[in-house]
């Protein structure tokens, strides 16, 4: 090895003591969540520790020491002419307001929840074998139903389904729908509202989820949806399905390509698959050039999601960033699909891919 460079080594250290800032701060922030502190600050205005202990009921150095440590790390603001702190708008959007497209408070969930998992991921490096989404406990779940909500509650009704031919009138009249890794629901139940007079399904492997998926079912009073456990009632071997969606669920799954051929089965002739996945290039080389935030998603494919397509010995381990437009194109041909497309649709995170048979 070469010599140090003092400046290099400045510069890393600087570099380093902010990511250790921020792993502590997944903590902090998401007590902030849970103790309702980043909403209230929304509500009061700018506030003092102890305006803003007494409108929650909390402990005021409890508190004081929490504004503190927001206010280094960047997420609220401090006005030192009033000694009071305050929320801007933006961070309000990012960190309290579910219904914006920046809402990110369920990553910070996801993170939070895989910090336990360091042991297993130890032992994961030496066998190959990695985690299954369960085995990260309800929290996991948890936060990525709260990251991918916002785009299935606000975009898929009124902003994909029309960019999908004549699927529209189909649901209207009447169809059958499946999401496969439908995770929480959310996305069922989005397009159940929209078109009652069409069935759907929700798959998922995940007891978690699955418990998460029947409490908004019962909570949106919809009849035309339920919720099953593949490994108890698999997709149907005969084309059924006049729509198939997933959402963020080829990449995460052992068996990628079993998958594809499962979905190409169950779709009827005249069928169609909606597929979102994770925006990323083809090489490794592009990603670490071109992608704004690849540190973010590799870090949570080693912790979550090649985790879980590794969670079988014999798993594909495709990772968050594995499933690019030209393994999807691959993919999905060979399992029988003639028409590929990518849709005009604007995520900053995802692709939307469309198949036909």
């Amino acid at each position: 090895m070469r010599e140090i460079d003092d400046d290099k080594l400045g510069l890393l250290l600087k570099q380093t003591g902010g990511m250790v800032a921020a792993s502590f701060n997944c903590a902090i922030t998401v007590l902030g969540d849970r103790l309702g502190l980043y909403r209230a600050l929304g509500k009061l205005g700018p506030s003092t520790s102890s305006e803003l202990a007494s409108h929650l009921q909390l402990h005021e150095r409890w508190v004081r020491e929490w504004l503190h440590q927001q206010t280094c790390i960047g997420q609220l603001e401090y006005h030192a002419d009033q000694a009071r702190f305050a929320i801007s708008p933006e961070a309000y959007a990012v960190l309290a307001d579910e219904d914006h497209p920046a809402y990110l408070m369920g990553g910070f969930d996801s993170a939070l929840a895989v910090f336990p998992a360091v042991s297993k991921l130890e032992e994961s490096f030496r066998t190959g074998i990695g985690m299954s989404y369960d085995e990260h406990g309800p929290n996991c779940a948890c936060g990525i139903e709260r990251m991918g909500a916002f785009t299935k509650k606000h975009r898929l009704v009124g902003e994909m389904i029309p960019q999908l031919p004549g699927m529209h009138d189909r649901l209207v009249a009447g169809a059958m729908v499946a999401d496969v890794g439908c995770g929480g629901g959310l996305a069922t139940i989005a397009l159940a509202q929209a078109y009652p007079a069409t069935t759907f399904v929700g798959f998922d492997t995940s007891d978690v989820a699955l418990q998460r998926a029947r409490a908004n079912l019962a909570e949106a009073g919809l009849e035309n949806v339920r919720f099953c456990n593949p490994f108890a009632e698999p997709l149907p071997k005969d084309p059924t399905f006049d729509l198939i969606t997933t959402f963020d669920v080829i990449h995460d799954t052992p068996y990628p390509q079993d998958l594809i051929a499962q979905i190409y089965a169950a779709l009827k002739a005249d069928g169609q698959w909606l597929c979102e996945d994770i925006k990323g290039f083809e090489s490794f080389e592009e990603n670490l050039e071109q992608h704004p935030v690849a540190a973010l998603l590799y870090g949570f494919s080693v912790t979550v999601c090649m985790n879980s397509g590794l969670s079988t010995a014999d798993g594909a381990g495709l990772g968050t960033l594995g499933f690019t437009q030209q393994v999807a194109k691959t993919m999905t041909q060979q399992a029988g699909f003639r028409e590929f497309q990518l849709l005009d649709i604007e995520n900053p995170m995802n692709n939307y891919y469309l198949m036909g048979k």
